[in-house]
């Protein structure tokens, strides 16, 4: 009981941790919540593999046991921006820690009750005016979002889980150094800074996990829109068409996972992020992210008895238009490709480390029509590292 206590203290000082550090590979998403489940390819919906897996599918609670874990993803991106003008390059390097976890009780053999914390996130610091205009400040934006997902699992039959969470989300928001057109005609002028803006949400995601055989999985899950609340200044220019509002996007998918032999796991996820939802994304002169397919696929290779083995890719269709590259100079998440993988190591008291690494190659996305000359490149590369307790 003592550990149990001592971890819950470390997954509540993570989380406050959490709203300082994010970024993202699915629009403003990670490509994967929890380690194990990130280094292949992020499948999850139907492969519960943590107390993380209240962010990926409810019903998975019911699976994963009496447990604890807390990840830490190591972000590293680095984007440019051939912007407007013939010549004015801008770039961006940025280095960022985000803590992940989860605890997981059951209350008995078919009913479970936990916690899990989920980040996203995107931004860039190009640390210069993107454009030579008097008064301009430099280029930079933070997006920065922190999940906190109480959730219930219940098992109505040995092989059928069905699994409801809260969203419970803190919202961080900063632009700077926008530039718009001004009043004169040809003219342009910057909007004024209102700093770090922060507000909360509230929404709520089901999911339901179902063993039609003892090596097959399939699992559903469905995260609602959650509303946030206003960002004091921002409402007023940049975010007016949204009245300030930057609403966390809905979400559904499917997950397939395939026991193929006793030392090897195969899994696929398919799963839709609704950006162009959101009343921010219909802004005709913002934005303008369109809806994400995700396709994810991922192996687990279990070497040994206390090393296994994972890897997995994930692909999406980018959210922003080639169109819409002007608009999105300061959040260019463009990747649209990843290879993940990762080792765990199980120790004799259940206890296990993983580690993992992901790249997202360089990708550019070329502006076309009234973007045309405004180029976004990126490229990203996650370091993590987890540690899971069972109890």
């Amino acid at each position: 009981m003592q550990t149990s206590r001592q971890f819950q203290a470390t997954v509540l000082a993570a989380a406050l941790l959490l709203h300082s550090a994010a970024h993202a590979v699915n629009g403003a998403q990670l490509g994967g919540n929890g380690v194990r489940n990130a280094a292949m390819g992020g499948v999850s919906i139907a492969l519960p593999l943590d107390a993380n897996a209240g962010a990926n599918n409810p019903a998975g609670m019911a699976f994963v046991g009496r447990s604890a874990t807390l990840d830490v993803q190591l972000f590293h991106g680095q984007s440019s921006a051939d912007y407007v003008l013939p010549g004015n390059r801008l770039d961006n390097s940025q280095t960022i820690v985000a803590p992940q976890g989860g605890f997981n009780w059951t209350v008995s053999d078919s009913l479970a009750l936990g916690i899990s914390l989920q980040g996203g996130g995107a931004g860039a610091d190009y640390g210069q005016p993107a454009l030579p205009v008097p008064g301009a400040g430099k280029a930079q934006s933070m997006l920065r979002v922190a999940e906190f997902i109480p959730t219930i699992a219940w098992k109505p039959r040995e092989d059928l889980a069905l699994g409801l969470g809260i969203t419970l989300a803190r919202e961080d928001f900063k632009a700077d150094g926008v530039i718009v057109p001004a009043p004169v005609p040809g003219g342009l002028a910057p909007l004024p800074g209102h700093g770090t803006e922060s507000t909360t949400g509230l929404g709520w995601r089901v999911g339901l996990l179902w063993k039609p055989v003892s090596d097959w999985s399939l699992g559903l899950n469905y995260k609602a829109r959650t509303g946030m609340g206003r960002l004091q200044g921002y409402g007023d220019d940049l975010l007016a068409y949204s009245d300030g509002k930057l609403d966390v996007p809905e979400q559904y998918g499917v997950g397939v996972a395939w026991q193929a032999r006793p030392d090897l796991t195969l899994a696929a996820d398919w799963l839709r992020i609704r950006w162009g939802d959101l009343k921010v994304m219909k802004d005709p002169n913002g934005f303008g992210w369109r809806d994400q397919p995700v396709l994810r696929i991922g192996a687990a290779w279990a070497l040994d008895a206390h090393l296994t083995w994972r890897a997995g890719f994930s692909h999406n269709r980018g959210q922003i238009d080639s169109s819409r590259t002007v608009q999105n100079v300061l959040v260019p998440s463009v990747n649209q490709k990843a290879w993940s993988t990762g080792v765990s190591w199980t120790f004799k008291d259940g206890s296990d480390l993983s580690l993992g690494y992901e790249l997202n190659p360089r990708t550019t996305l070329r502006g076309t029509g009234p973007s045309t000359g405004t180029d976004l490149t990126s490229k990203i590369q996650l370091l993590m590292l987890g540690w899971q307790q069972r109890f």
